[in-house]
């Protein structure tokens, strides 16, 4: 007990002395700021038909916006919605927070990588943005009581793409903010084997296998849509969305559709594919709702997993975690759930002693 006491007064500083660094972050660029009304409110840059619609109650207008790009299954769906795209069909906003961010980078204050698997990119609540976001949450009426909101980077030399992962919210907005970019072809396989990419494989070469001759040209640099976390169909494929112009999946424009907006739950797995050339700037809002994470049974990384359905499907597979992942048995195999929750077939044979 005295313990858990110690810990939790330990994380309790910590916070704090989190959330005081990060004040003191905004308080020092504020004199650098190049668009001040960014750090005031963001829902004048909303889409005027979805602003309209938001601000009526017009569930009919609602739903005309929203469009499905992942179904269901025993998993909720996957929307996208044109959230910040002007009358002109383009995205003003996303060029002043791009310059903003530039602006910050410039300044050579201290930069916080925006959570645990990105290693580029800026926390935009950090340095001053947080009240705008603020408004925004509470202009969508959507209950939440806090926010993760941070912007990440993908470039060649830094981070190329992300694994497949959950995220640490209730419900996540993703929203490309552009600069030009490139998927990598043979990014998708006709294989029974997955890949790891090549930046990664380089790395750490016992973990990935050798690659199939066979492959899909897409060139996108998709985000890959698996299950929900936990459910039985936690490993299965369900789609990609492209953050480019144009049809979903096979793909050769390298056109971003800047502005428009990809809603899931945080428990939703998912991962960002590789870019070959050029930078993809995200926006990516964690929305919180403290409430219905203490009601019992709500919050998904509380409850048990349930046993898979179906052999998973590769790309759905996690090759950063945990630890035991890279042992000889899981190699090229991909991160399974406990035991008794995998698919006969990927069920792993350790020792005891290796438990």
């Amino acid at each position: 007990m005295a313990a858990a006491l110690v810990r939790a007064l330990v994380g309790l500083f910590a916070v704090g002395a989190g959330e005081a660094r990060r004040t003191s972050l905004a308080m020092q660029y504020k004199p650098l700021r190049r668009h001040a009304n960014l750090f005031e409110d963001w829902t004048e840059w909303v889409h005027p038909p979805l602003l309209h619609a938001i601000r009526s109650s017009n569930a009919s207008a609602l739903l005309d916006l929203l469009r499905e790009e992942a179904g269901g299954g025993d998993s909720s769906g996957v929307y996208s919605l044109p959230l910040f795209l002007d009358a002109e069909g383009g995205c003003a906003f996303c060029d002043l927070l791009l310059d903003e961010l530039d602006g910050y980078y410039a300044s050579g204050l201290p930069i916080e990588r925006p959570n645990s698997m990105n290693n580029y990119g800026i926390i935009v609540n950090a340095i001053g943005m947080r009240p705008a976001i603020d408004r925004l949450q509470a202009a969508a009426e959507g209950g939440f009581t806090s926010h993760h909101s941070f912007m990440v980077k993908y470039k060649a030399g830094q981070d190329l793409g992300l694994d497949m992962h959950t995220d640490d919210s209730d419900v996540t907005v993703n929203v490309c903010l552009g600069k030009d970019f490139r998927g990598a072809a043979n990014q998708m396989r006709k294989t029974e084997t997955a890949v790891c990419p090549d930046e990664h494989s380089r790395r750490h070469p016992t973990r990935c296998v050798r690659p199939s001759s066979t492959v899909i040209l897409r060139l996108s640099a998709a985000l890959t849509v698996c299950g929900d976390s936990r459910s039985p169909s936690h490993r299965q494929f369900y789609a990609s969305y492209s953050h480019e112009r144009g049809l979903a999946h096979v793909r050769l424009s390298s056109t971003p559709l800047d502005g428009r907006a990809l809603l899931h739950l945080g428990s939703r797995r998912h991962g960002a594919d590789d870019i070959a050339s050029g930078e993809r700037n995200n926006l990516i809002v964690w929305n919180q709702n403290a409430r219905r994470r203490a009601a019992p049974g709500r919050y998904v990384n509380r409850q048990p997993y349930l046993r898979e359905a179906a052999p998973p499907d590769k790309r759905c597979l996690s090759y950063t975690r945990p630890a035991r992942l890279w042992r000889r048995e899981f190699r090229g195999r991909g991160w399974c759930p406990p035991a008794f929750a995998c698919y006969d077939s990927m069920a792993p044979a350790l020792k005891k002693d290796e438990l």
